[in-house]
């Protein structure tokens, strides 16, 4: 068989079949546009009398009778001399007395193209008897080809609807779905509406959103986003104040300022903290700490150099305060001033001499802000990859300078600059220059051993210049 075939009409094919037996051999299938009269003619070409000489000629209203003829007869003899002067039963009678054809079947879809002079071609071949010629044509309404038997092709009854649409579709919705009997009550039992049914049209289509709804949705998003920019921006500074700033670290002070010494010695009197209290203050554990100011100090007296690392330093920072002073103190005063607490000077100093500091102090301080300047610009230019050596971080710039003055000859390429920490000012003294941090290890592993024990520290070049930048506001 073709295809699939209803058992309705699989009988149909068996009863044409059973009429051409009896001696029927012009037959016409009636029946309505879309029952299946091709489907079911196809079939019985398809299945019946494998041994004939089959035609299946689809007509349409361009198909001419010389047209038909020459495919009928093509089909029914081999190689065939058409005579085009001759009629379709006149030509086959003539090319069956030159050689036998064997019996025939012909199959002719769509009796309304058919001309009646066709027709009656059709009807005079059926009643010859010098071969044997089956002829089957479809048509819509009966008694388009006369002398023809008709039989009628009939709608489907619903349960064979819904069995022929099992046959062509894996998936159908319940019997009991409303959607699905409503359709199959409407197609009347037609197999070409039946075989129309579209499943995805069962369901309803969700609606769409509109393009105002999209547009007021983004407008919402930007309404919220704009909101959350105004209340970052208005409360940037208290937010900037949230966030830690490893910049902006407490710097413990264990540095007496200048000003405070001078004070002090006009008074004859220098209150210092005693070096425990200062100690205790110190972070030992921080020592490489980038942020922790680097304090070292040369000529350390002995007794304070037997004093654990932190009282050290702070012990350095007061030996290097008490430099400024008049030299009629001794070792031996500050060594036992530093285990009291306080540092006594000597009350013979006059006020004039006060005075011829202060205005000294004054020159260097302007010499100092050009000097400094001059290494601002010097740090700035180099590579941001550069490595520098921290040596010492102090508030005064007097000490800072000295320090440089002392250890020029030893160390190289001593540069000082200034930053805030805290909104203190404080100096900083570098060793810089160095491109690799391995050249920088090297270069401290030659430092003096004064130097060293201060403990100094690596800072990159963009550290220093970011200090820089803090100092020039």
């Amino acid at each position: 068989m073709q295809s699939q075939i209803l058992p309705s009409r699989a009988a149909l094919v068996n009863r044409i079949e059973l009429q051409y037996e009896y001696g029927q051999n012009l037959i016409c299938l009636i029946g309505a546009s879309g029952l299946g009269k091709s489907y079911l003619a196809e079939s019985f070409i398809t299945d019946k009398y494998p041994e004939f000489n089959k035609a299946f000629i689809k007509l349409s209203a361009h198909t001419k009778d010389s047209e038909l003829t020459v495919q009928l007869l093509q089909h029914s003899f081999r190689s065939p001399l058409i005579d085009q002067t001759l009629s379709l039963s006149d030509n086959f009678i003539s090319l069956h007395s030159e050689s036998s054809s064997g019996p025939c079947l012909w199959v002719l879809d769509g009796a309304r193209h058919l001309s009646d002079e066709m027709v009656a071609e059709l009807q005079k071949l059926a009643k010859q008897t010098v071969e044997k010629v089956y002829i089957l044509i479809t048509a819509q309404s009966p008694m388009m080809v006369p002398q023809a038997l008709d039989l009628h092709l009939e709608p489907l009854s619903l349960l064979e609807s819904k069995a022929l649409m099992k046959m062509f579709f894996s998936q159908l919705p319940v019997e009991e779905d409303p959607i699905f009997q409503a359709f199959l009550n409407e197609s009347h039992g037609n197999p070409a509406v039946l075989l129309d049914w579209r499943s995805e049209e069962q369901q309803l289509e969700q609606p769409k959103p509109s393009k105002y709804a999209k547009a007021q949705w983004h407008l919402s998003l930007l309404t919220v986003l704009l909101a959350l920019l105004m209340i970052a921006f208005v409360y940037k500074k208290e937010i900037s104040e949230l966030v830690p700033d490893k910049s902006g670290q407490s710097v413990i002070d264990t540095v007496l300022s200048s000003e405070l010494v001078f004070t002090a010695k006009a008074a004859n009197v220098v209150a210092v903290p005693s070096v425990q209290e200062v100690a205790s203050t110190v972070e030992l554990d921080a020592i490489n700490d980038e942020d922790q100011p680097l304090i070292v100090v040369n000529d350390i007296p002995e007794v304070v150099q037997n004093i654990g690392s932190g009282q050290r330093r702070v012990a350095a920072v007061l030996s290097a305060l008490t430099e400024t002073l008049d030299d009629e103190v001794s070792e031996d005063e500050v060594e036992s001033n530093l285990a009291k607490g306080t540092l006594e000077v000597n009350k013979s100093i006059e006020p004039p001499v006060l005075k011829d500091v202060e205005t000294k102090r004054d020159i260097i301080s302007s010499e100092n802000i050009v000097s400094a300047e001059h290494s601002h610009l010097s740090l700035l230019a180099q590579a941001d990859t550069n490595w520098a050596i921290q040596l010492l971080a102090v508030k005064d710039k007097v000490i800072a300078d000295g320090f440089i003055t002392k250890n020029t000859p030893r160390i190289s390429h001593l540069e000082i600059y200034g930053t805030r920490r805290s909104e203190a000012l404080w100096w900083i003294v570098v060793q810089s220059g160095f491109t690799t941090l391995e050249s920088a290890k090297q270069a401290k592993a030659q430092l003096p051993n004064d130097i060293l024990a201060g403990q100094p520290f690596f800072k990159k070049q963009t550290k220093i210049k970011q200090e820089i930048t803090e100092f020039a506001r």
